[in-house]
């Protein structure tokens, strides 16, 4: 079967595991590497490398799009791995929807995903539960504690802020530490948003990777338990199992259908003991850095992005999910344990 190529605009792992999901299939692909670190430089299974050039996202941003222009116009289906490029081919979807194939909400959805403050807004607006959030920050401290009770979790609500707020999340336990937050980030505060905290052990919170095709049905989805994160208890998840969840499953859809979600998509989720409901802590409009997990469990997600990328009509696979299996990130796991205090010895143990 002589299928269309692929280019990857890969910035992370979740670059290297697209381009292997794809090449095991026989299609052709291109890896469009964001920096010279990216792993996916050493793999195999790209026919085409390419490094973008320059340092600052702005200079990086211009020659990704002189180097797409560039390619052969072969109805190559385009795939991307950070909420940068996310952003970068929304705002140019017009000119490269004309020479490569791939699925995106629409603009104005992109740029709510891609905003905490809107993001948040927009889906308490669908009636989804999300935690107890402060969307603009007041100018004290006090005036927060009154609003929110401790332990409280800033996160900043555009990606291109970490120039002014360099943290992925910041979380503080008492009046103490937040008092020392704003005087720390006094002039960031501006853009950054605050939540409390969901209380309960991290394996409180799931992920789930998949596609939603033309109509918004969910198609093959991978749901995960986290084990660990990085940073501990809310950040990136380093250590997980592969478990189905139901209910997680149900939300996901019903999620799809109000937003009229096209595309790929990574979804968390955290389980509040208090009201015993499911709260939504983020959406990313993107293949996500795990996603060669989803094929170790057999969830074909790369192939039916493709498949929806190209227009295809794409429906479940009727895949079932391997439960059991341990996904870990070696690189922020294994210093994050020993960080903690953990020995080498007892970590291999």
């Amino acid at each position: 079967m002589n299928l269309p190529p692929a280019v990857v605009l890969t910035h992370g792992p979740g670059g290297l595991g697209t381009v292997r999901s794809l090449a095991r299939r026989g299609i052709n692909v291109t890896a469009i590497a964001y920096d010279e670190t990216d792993p996916v430089l050493w793999s195999r299974y790209p026919t085409k490398k390419v490094v973008v050039p320059g340092i600052e996202p702005e200079e990086k941003d211009a020659h990704i799009l002189e180097i797409l222009r560039a390619l052969p116009d072969n109805g190559s289906a385009l795939f991307f791995t950070s909420d940068q490029l996310v952003s970068l081919i929304s705002k140019n979807e017009d000119e490269l929807g004309e020479k490569f194939h791939f699925r995106l909400p629409s603009k104005e959805m992109v740029d709510a995903l891609n905003d905490k403050v809107k993001e948040t807004a927009l889906i308490e607006s669908l009636g989804f539960d999300i935690p107890k959030t402060v969307q603009k920050l007041p100018s004290e401290a006090s005036e927060l504690a009154k609003q929110l009770r401790f332990p409280i979790i800033f996160k900043p609500y555009l990606f291109t802020v970490k120039s002014v707020f360099n943290k992925k999340v910041e979380t503080v336990d008492n009046m103490l530490e937040l008092e020392q937050f704003y005087e720390d980030w006094r002039e960031a505060l501006p853009v950054i948003l605050a939540q409390e905290v969901i209380p309960g052990p991290v394996n409180n919170s799931w992920v789930c990777s998949g596609t939603f095709n033309e109509n918004s049905d969910l198609l093959d989805c991978l749901t995960r338990q986290k084990l660990r994160t990085v940073p501990p208890q809310f950040g990136i998840s380093t250590y997980s199992i592969s478990l189905v969840n139901e209910e997680v499953l149900t939300i996901t859809r019903k999620m799809g259908k109000a937003l009229g979600y096209v595309g790929h998509a990574g979804i968390e989720f955290r389980w509040d003991d208090r009201d015993e409901r499911y709260k939504y802590i983020e959406m990313n409009p993107r293949i996500g850095g795990e996603v060669g997990f989803d094929e170790a469990c057999g969830l074909p997600t790369v192939w039916n992005t493709y498949q929806v990328s190209l227009g295809k009509a794409a429906s479940h696979s009727g895949s079932q999910q391997v439960e059991g299996i341990y996904f870990i990130d070696v690189d922020r796991d294994i210093p994050s344990m020993l960080r903690d205090g953990c020995s080498a010895v007892s970590y291999t143990h």
